[in-house]
């Protein structure tokens, strides 16, 4: 339902905005594509390497298979709910008495992403507080809510979550929120790069990308309409920073390439080719 409003929302953006020549040229300038690319490229790299890293605590991988692996994961979870795809075809790369232990350590990577995304997402709010309509977003609300969410699930599943925490090393628990804030700042700075304009200040925008992650991930979406959800969160929080609607549109069509589109694409070739490999 959610997803459905943001994607008629978008349209309705797209089709009510001018795109302008100069707008264009802004985002496809070798100099910025070449940062696009090499961001995507470690943001990507980050994700394989968390997944590396968990699958090790019961199997060693090497980071071609880890990236396999990731990827066309990836391609199943873009359209499934709630990233479903995504933690079903990682537990069929590995035997069934791992199935249970695949599930988690796919949840807690995506934990420690989450925890960031709070982390880094908190302070946006926070400093973008006199920014936000209060009508819309409350701080003391929003902090109210996701944390009792966040208590409730804990209570729930603690009994079968506490006994696989004990069992992942302290190191790999460190190396996961390391590898997790150098994921979210790889992403982050992409977009960083795609919307900075020179009339607005660097940590506000900074500060406005942190909240858009933060309120974005609190939604239950499809992540094939990432750019739906992501758009219309930042249209609703740059837009009166003085951001311009055709570049927060074409910023976040671009970033939706870069980070969900060409991996999907990738994986699916990486199944084809596997596949092929096996009939013959």
């Amino acid at each position: 339902m959610v997803s459905c409003i943001a994607l008629f929302y978008i349209a309705y953006r797209i089709y009510t905005t001018t795109f302008s020549v100069s707008d264009l040229y802004h985002f496809l300038n070798p100099v910025m594509l070449i940062f696009i690319i090499l961001l995507s490229f470690g943001n990507w790299t980050f994700e394989i390497l968390k997944w590396k890293i968990v699958i090790q605590t019961f199997e060693k991988i090497s980071f071609k298979k880890a990236a396999y692996e990731t990827l066309v994961a990836y391609t199943y979870g873009l359209i499934t709910p709630f990233n479903s795809g995504n933690y079903f075809k990682k537990i069929l790369f590995y035997s069934k008495k791992h199935s249970k232990k695949i599930v988690f350590l796919n949840l807690s990577k995506g934990i420690y992403q989450m925890m960031t995304t709070i982390i880094f997402g908190s302070w946006g709010v926070y400093y973008l507080m006199d920014n936000i309509d209060a009508r819309a977003f409350n701080q003391q609300t929003f902090l109210i809510i996701t944390s009792f969410i966040g208590l409730i699930v804990f209570v729930v599943f603690r009994k079968k979550i506490i006994p696989y925490i004990k069992n992942i090393p302290v190191k790999v628990h460190i190396q996961l929120f390391l590898f997790s804030v150098i994921k979210f700042l790889f992403f982050s700075f992409l977009l960083m790069i795609l919307l900075h304009q020179s009339n607005i200040n660097s940590l506000t925008l900074y500060a406005g990308i942190c909240a858009i992650y933060l309120l974005s991930s609190l939604l239950p979406i499809l992540n094939i309409l990432d750019f739906a959800i992501k758009g219309s969160m930042a249209l609703f929080i740059l837009v009166p920073l003085g951001y311009s609607e055709a570049n927060i549109l074409i910023a976040y069509f671009i970033l939706w390439i870069c980070n969900h589109a060409a991996p999907a694409i990738t994986g699916s070739f990486l199944q084809f080719y596997h596949l092929k490999k096996e009939q013959i």
